[in-house]
């Protein structure tokens, strides 16, 4: 019967990518028996007989869990509404990123999409003493028209810095080469408009190797990401079952990007 109806709807409507993801998010949330689910979003289960990890990202990911599973988070502010997402574990990715950064002793750090700054925070209590975060965005953290996790506070010791500006475009990421090559870990979580994280893997092939380097993908379950997910070719891990519930993927980039 199922088949019937969507036969019937694809000779009604041109069946192209947009039109099918959008028919997907409407029957997702028709098919489970029990839905009175948070949030629900289709997705694809792919094969992995094509993905490679190493040795490296095995370490580091089971050092992780391990650190996740005890931490307790304590940064932000409790009275905005993802702040009850701080500690749940797994489901959220704000103690596993926070504990990736900590096995792996990292010193800088670049994030790529900040929204309430409560990722950033998370990734700052991992840090090394010493350690920096560098974020990136279009628009400053106070003036999103909604609250903010940060303080002025947050940067006035010169462990966070934001810089405002669009890492796609050729011009500002060969200003910011130099902060991307240095840093050891980059966490991306932007738009997930199927065009942006595409111009960033572009740019991504530009950055040197550099032993232990990571990427960090958030929502890598989404339907428009699964395909950028796949592209990748050097070695990689999904980590969901310990991030987030709709995707959290790790690429070791010692080597550097492999499309």
């Amino acid at each position: 019967m199922m088949k019937n109806i969507l036969k019937k709807i694809f000779k009604i409507i041109s069946f192209n990518k947009e039109y099918s993801r959008m028919i997907n998010e409407i029957l997702s949330k028709k098919l489970l028996r029990n839905n009175n689910i948070r949030d629900i979003r289709p997705s694809l289960i792919c094969s992995l007989d094509d993905v490679k990890s190493s040795d490296y990202l095995f370490s580091i990911i089971s050092d992780a869990i391990k650190i996740a599973y005890k931490l307790e988070l304590k940064c932000g502010k409790k009275n905005l509404s993802d702040s009850r997402f701080l500690n749940e574990f797994p489901g959220e990715h704000y103690k596993i990123l926070s504990s990736i950064v900590k096995a792996t002793n990292a010193k800088e750090v670049v994030e790529i999409g900040t929204y309430t700054g409560l990722g950033t925070l998370s990734i700052k209590e991992g840090l090394n003493p010493l350690g920096k975060i560098t974020t990136y965005d279009l628009i400053s953290w106070d003036k999103l028209g909604f609250e903010s996790h940060f303080t002025k506070d947050d940067f006035k010791d010169g462990s966070i810095k934001q810089i405002l500006g669009d890492l796609s475009e050729n011009n500002f990421f060969e200003e910011n080469l130099e902060t991307l090559n240095r840093s050891d870990i980059i966490f991306m979580d932007a738009s997930k408009d199927d065009n942006f994280e595409y111009k960033m893997l572009k740019q991504f092939l530009k950055l040197q190797p550099k032993i232990g380097k990571l990427l960090i993908l958030d929502d890598i379950k989404f339907i428009n990401m699964i395909d950028l997910w796949r592209s990748i070719k050097s070695p990689k891990f999904d980590i969901s079952s310990f991030g987030h519930w709709s995707g959290t993927g790790i690429v070791d980039l010692s080597e550097g990007l492999k499309l």
